[in-house]
């Protein structure tokens, strides 16, 4: 089989924030949580990236709600309560985080956009997979100007008009559809039906061990992308690959995988 066949028959699904951008999600998520009434002392990185990253945000944000104590200190009583505090403070984390992604400020992984325009050179069909809401507009906000700016290249594939949003073949981002193990075979079957059946493999690129999991899970290649966090978490939960920077892997490794 020649590379050119190879490369149809291959579909990459790419978890967004962690990966691809670095949203303001975890700045947003601890300058909220220490505002009154929720009054948390401290939201450390590992903490963030243990128990909310990658997470549905009502997950997470019930994970630092609980395990910060703030249901018990709050006094809150039974489950329409709970709930109800619940909706204010992922609401009030979400308002934050659209007006910083709204001024721009969330940092691109040149590492991750170069391999992305190289993989759309070669044909690639490319999924957006993220059960973040708001990842959709960080993509469609980061315009060529800025790739060319901050990256340096566009690989010669994007137009004038373009964004970054522009390079995914397949959007699942954002959707309730449940867990990572979801997003991830829905992104699958969408790049599948856009081939017309003739995928054979699915190579994933996440930074978080349970979407490394998932991946496996589904029979799925994995790329551990370390960003934060050990390698050794990546390894152990099945990474086929981890690096630190996806520059240092050509298109032709990552599908032969």
């Amino acid at each position: 089989m020649s590379l050119g066949d190879e490369f149809s028959r291959v579909g990459f699904i790419w978890d967004i924030d962690g990966v691809v951008v670095d949203s303001p999600h975890e700045e947003a998520w601890r300058v909220v949580a220490t505002r009154e009434p929720w009054s948390v002392d401290e939201l450390s990185s590992e903490f963030y990236f243990t128990h909310v990253a990658s997470r549905p945000r009502y997950e997470g944000g019930d994970n630092i709600l609980r395990l910060k104590g703030v249901y018990d200190r709050l006094g809150v009583k039974g489950d329409m309560e709970r709930r109800a505090i619940l909706e204010r403070f992922c609401t009030e984390k979400n308002e934050l985080i659209r007006e910083l992604i709204r001024k721009g400020e969330f940092k691109l992984f040149a590492d991750a956009v170069i391999q992305l325009l190289r993989a759309k050179r070669a044909g690639i069909l490319q999924a957006a997979a993220s059960a973040s809401k708001n990842v959709r507009d960080m993509l469609v906000r980061t315009s060529r100007d800025r790739i060319l700016r901050e990256v340096g290249d566009d690989s010669g594939v994007l137009r004038e008009d373009d964004t970054l949003y522009s390079v995914f073949d397949v959007d699942v981002c954002g959707m309730d559809l449940g867990g990572k193990v979801e997003i991830q075979r829905f992104a699958a079957e969408r790049l599948n039906e856009l081939a017309g059946g003739r995928l054979r493999k699915f190579v994933v690129f996440e930074d978080a061990p349970s979407g490394v999991r998932a991946a496996k899970s589904l029979g799925y290649r994995a790329v551990g992308v370390l960003r934060i966090g050990k390698e050794e978490e990546l390894r152990g939960a099945g990474a086929d690959l981890v690096v630190t920077d996806l520059r240092e892997v050509g298109v032709e490794e990552l599908v032969r995988l």
